[in-house]
């Protein structure tokens, strides 16, 4: 019998494949927060976002006069909250257009000014996850199979049946495309559990899944569609979410967060080391950094880790995109990210959208 393909190889031909992934709006974010992206089936044409295999991530031009080393600013703009309470889960389209679930079950929205300030419903621990949608719908997942949906910007929530009582980790939502038509489609994932939804996440179905795929999922990205867990856990779907394939990681480790930019992919364990997937590259490789990573998030064309030192920079830590910066002590989340930046947050009410401005006498020709 053939060992099951890795899973980084098959993110390198999926661009290839009549199933496919793309961004469908480079401005969107998801949680921990979003990402939405683009999938078709096989009776589309073939589309994707994801990058052609020929192009290469930004570089840094060596012994360019003046450079420093960096091809980017990281630009930490702090923002208010109203009260000092602890943030375990962000998604943002922008500074102003985002929301913050705390510790105790409340979320948090700014008003005009910036300012973060408490919803107006009542807390539930239970809830882990808060992610977005669209433009002007959310959702917040949790424990107990625990679901609530907003399609006004969360000013209103109603309770949603996600067809399961089982620990939910993370959800994200993508345009999958059929037949040249394009609908929403979400995936929650929790614990021995997948459930996706066809319809912007006002229904749900739970996913059969193999023995080899079933396990603790902690976290899901939708381009591609992969979600890993516990035991160095990993499954890919390529037909929006209705089948997975177990793909090997190379680790044992507990995987707990995963992020992508062009063809670039990494994923976080839970002691802070990372999977990173270079461009071109056909296998993850393991990574120790210097400091424990976080989180990791998009901003732009480049992925940025949170490290438990309370800093965010460039992953990986060699490629010299971005300078660490210190985004604060005690930030431990970061939002999915997009083109516009990506949100930060953590204990104490701290809050902060982080954008990036390439260095211009460090700027490469391939930038």
């Amino acid at each position: 019998m053939t060992s099951p393909p890795s899973l980084s190889s098959l993110l390198l031909v999926l661009p290839t494949l009549a199933l496919a992934c793309s961004k469908p709006d480079a401005d969107t974010d998801g949680a921990s927060s979003t990402s939405t992206s683009t999938s078709s089936s096989s009776t589309s044409s073939p589309t994707t976002s994801l990058p052609d295999p020929t192009e290469e991530s930004p570089t840094v031009t060596e012994g360019a006069p003046g450079c420093e080393d960096f091809v980017y600013l990281l630009n930490v703009n702090p923002i208010a909250a109203d009260e000092a309470v602890e943030f375990v889960s962000v998604a943002a389209l922008g500074p102003k257009s985002a929301l913050a679930l705390t510790a105790d079950g409340r979320l948090f929205r700014p008003d005009e000014g910036g300012v973060f300030h408490p919803l107006a419903l009542p807390a539930d621990p239970a809830l882990k996850r808060v992610e977005r949608i669209d433009v002007s719908s959310w959702m917040v997942v949790g424990d107990g199979g625990v679901a609530h949906r907003s399609v006004d910007d969360g000013d209103t929530w109603v309770p949603v049946d996600l067809g399961t009582e089982a620990a939910l980790r993370d959800v994200v939502f993508f345009n999958f495309v059929v037949d040249g038509e394009a609908s929403l489609h979400g995936i929650a994932v929790g614990d021995g559990v997948i459930v996706r939804s066809a319809d912007a996440g006002a229904t749900w179905q739970p996913v059969a899944l193999d023995p080899a795929a079933t396990g603790s999922f902690h976290a899901v990205t939708g381009s591609p569609l992969v979600a890993v867990g516990d035991g160095g856990l990993a499954v890919l779907s390529v037909d929006g979410g209705v089948t997975w394939a177990p793909v090997d990681t190379g680790t044992t480790d507990d995987l707990v967060r995963i992020a992508e930019v062009y063809d670039e992919a990494a994923i976080v364990t839970a002691t802070g080391k990372v999977l990173h997937q270079a461009a071109k590259e056909v296998s993850f490789y393991p990574v120790d950094p210097a400091t424990p990573v976080l989180g990791l998030g998009r901003i732009d064309g480049i992925l940025v880790a949170l490290y438990d030192d309370g800093t965010l920079g460039g992953w990986p830590e060699s490629s010299m995109l971005a300078e660490p910066t210190p985004v604060g002590a005690g930030a431990g989340v970061v939002s999915r990210g997009n083109t516009s930046g990506a949100l930060i947050a953590g204990d104490d009410g701290l809050l902060a959208f982080v954008t990036i401005t390439p260095k211009e006498t460090c700027q490469s020709p391939d930038i």
